[in-house]
């Protein structure tokens, strides 16, 4: 019975008692409400007007208050349940100058509901948790955007040497835009970059700022995020200036093909900026708007839709693919249409004119769909949805490390025990030999034909003649074993098309001649060193050590919390121990300790969003 009062008496406020920090405080009110049976909730404070501190701070029961009327709940079909009930619990606290330590100056512990049973109270931190960083978050917000802004970056600064952020200010020393870059980006990027999509289709709900991702194509095929982007406009300088410091972030190194929705201010400043990138168009957003204004002209049998489409995939030659538009142009009776606007860039998203472009396949920014149907998930401002963006950034590149793990611990199911694909199999990532593999057994089908002296002429074998499978002829060499095919698949994605697979078949040649070998696309892609333009090496991820560290020491306490939880005294025992070991470990790294309270100094800018 004494040590059951000793340790209430620990963790129970009273009149008068002291905490370390606010932080201290915070964290035993919320240990006393989820011992009583009380969820809690942070309520207003004072801040000093002469240093920033903060001198005084109300905790409160979740109960607390009454929920504000609103004249549309008798539209409500299934209204919320009622949380409030005007609870007076509350814990006041205030700074004692001398001894810098807050005083408990209030405590109110008479409930007027009832409390949870201790069987539920494991229930409480979950929403305990959810309403202290709602209204912390409230209370970075009073700052300004750019205040919590340049708090999150200097954080993350912090925790990355590696981190790069570029802040366009006007005159009047308001931030427009904004671009960003972590370790993993920039070491991504420097393998990975080769082909970049661009989109700025993301829209942040509660702000007027428009969100842009850079990304691409790992080796797996899977998504890489390399920059970020928040912009005030969609002006041809605001495009130039982040395309600038992107480029400036990654050392300077261009992509060699760049995808973007079509905005013409977004066009002309990358002509200006990476006037060597070849630029295309995002199709998935031409074949949207093509519905929008052609849709109306599918009568009398005529199929306008699938018309463009062959325009834009189709045709291998540029004189089939302007008949066949020219075909469409008339079938549409108006003078001038979207067709005439969207002619003007074919160059950009026609398959005839984009066929020699090196794509790695990709042809339009759809490729960030994931990511952007995750950042929708929620209504946020600025604030809170670079903290949601994290959370999506970390669990995209999760599945990376998943990929990785399962490339050494599995193996792709071969269709063909053949040299060249047990060969495949080895070098390349399992998405990637899928794609070989499938034009190795479309060569098994082919038929070849020698036209000359190393040309041949390949194509699809059609029983029924109705193979959507276009001839290529190839040219093969065999003093540097090059095969060039006129269909232009290896330089357009990296991997050999069935027609050069099979000249290599009947010229006898059992493995990837080593240029066709596009270590992009191999399990070795990531073994290459990444250094910044300083020359110093980039750690990909700077808090693995972090969080080994902190696995190891869970791991050593986590069998005695669970061991010492079974008997009282026990519990007793180790949790006065741990507190012991606190004190100690406070009173000599504290000041070694890199946190980020709400006096650190920031920069006094305003948003223009």
């Amino acid at each position: 019975m004494k040590a059951m009062e000793e340790e209430q008496d620990d963790f129970v406020p009273h009149l008068g008692r002291e905490y370390q920090t606010l932080d201290e405080a915070w964290s035993a009110w919320r240990v006393y409400g989820g011992r009583i049976g009380f969820g809690v909730r942070l309520s207003y404070g004072h801040k000093s007007e002469k240093d920033g501190v903060i001198t005084s701070k109300i905790f409160l029961c979740s109960c607390e208050g009454k929920r504000v009327a609103d004249k549309r709940d008798y539209m409500t079909k299934r209204p919320r349940p009622e949380t409030r009930t005007g609870c007076q619990v509350r814990l006041q606290i205030k700074l004692n100058r001398k001894t810098q330590k807050y005083k408990v100056v209030e405590f109110v512990s008479q409930h007027n509901h009832p409390l949870q049973p201790p069987g539920a109270c494991y229930l409480i931190p979950k929403v305990d948790c959810n309403n202290g960083l709602r209204d912390v978050r409230k209370q970075a917000m009073k700052y300004g955007s750019a205040i919590a802004m340049t708090k999150y970056f200097a954080k993350r600064s912090l925790e990355d040497p590696s981190f790069k952020i570029f802040e366009d200010t006007t005159e009047e020393g308001e931030i427009a835009n904004v671009v960003w870059t972590d370790a993993k980006m920039i070491v991504d990027y420097a393998r990975f970059g080769d082909v970049v999509e661009f989109d700025t289709t993301f829209d942040i709900n509660n702000e007027k700022g428009v969100f842009g991702l850079f990304v691409g194509f790992n080796h797996f095929r899977e998504i890489v995020i390399f920059g970020s982007a928040l912009m005030c406009d969609h002006t041809k300088e605001s495009f130039e200036w982040v395309f600038t410091k992107f480029l400036e972030a990654h050392g300077s190194k261009k992509p060699i093909t760049i995808f973007t929705t079509q905005d013409g201010a977004m066009g002309l400043a990358l002509e200006k900026i990476m006037p060597d990138t070849r630029h295309g168009l995002c199709t998935w957003h031409i074949e949207q708007n093509c519905v929008k204004h052609l849709s109306c002209y599918n009568k009398d049998g005529m199929n306008i839709m699938g018309d463009f489409n062959a325009c834009m995939y189709r045709y291998e030659e540029e004189k089939e693919f302007e008949d066949a538009f020219n075909a469409l142009r008339r079938n549409v009776d108006v003078i001038v249409t979207w067709l005439d606007f969207i002619y003007g860039s074919k160059e950009k998203w026609a398959h005839c004119f984009m066929k020699d472009a090196y794509t790695m396949g990709m042809r339009s920014t759809q490729a960030s769909e994931s990511i952007k149907s995750d950042l929708k998930a929620c209504k946020l401002d600025i604030h809170r949805f670079l903290e949601h963006f994290d959370r999506v950034l970390y669990e995209n590149r999760d599945k990376e490390v998943k990929s990785e793990y399962n490339v050494t611990s599995k193996l792709p199911k071969l269709k063909w025990n053949v040299p060249i694909l047990r060969e495949a199999r080895k070098l390349y990532t399992p998405k990637v030999f899928e794609l070989f593999q499938a034009e190795f057994e479309l060569s098994c089908s082919a038929n070849i034909e020698c036209l000359e002296v190393n040309t041949y002429t390949v194509v699809m074998c059609d029983i029924d003649n109705e193979t959507p499978y276009k001839r290529g002829q190839v040219v093969w060499t065999r003093e540097d074993q090059t095969v060039l095919c006129s269909c232009k698949k290896f330089e357009r994605e990296g991997i050999l098309c069935w027609h050069a697979l099979k000249v290599l078949d009947r010229e006898d040649i059992k493995v990837i001649p080593p240029r066709y070998v596009f270590n992009r696309w191999t399990k070795a892609a990531k073994d290459v060193i990444v250094v910044d333009v300083e020359g110093k090496r980039v750690i990909e991820d700077p808090l693995l050590d972090v969080r080994n560290r902190n696995d190891d020491l869970v791991h050593i306490i986590t069998p005695i919390c669970g061991k010492a939880a079974q008997n009282e005294e026990q519990a007793q025992f180790l949790r006065n121990e741990l507190l012991a070991v606190r004190g100690k470990y406070e009173e000599k790294y504290e000041n070694l300790s890199i946190t980020s309270g709400d006096g650190d100094p920031t920069s006094e800018f305003h948003f223009t969003f």
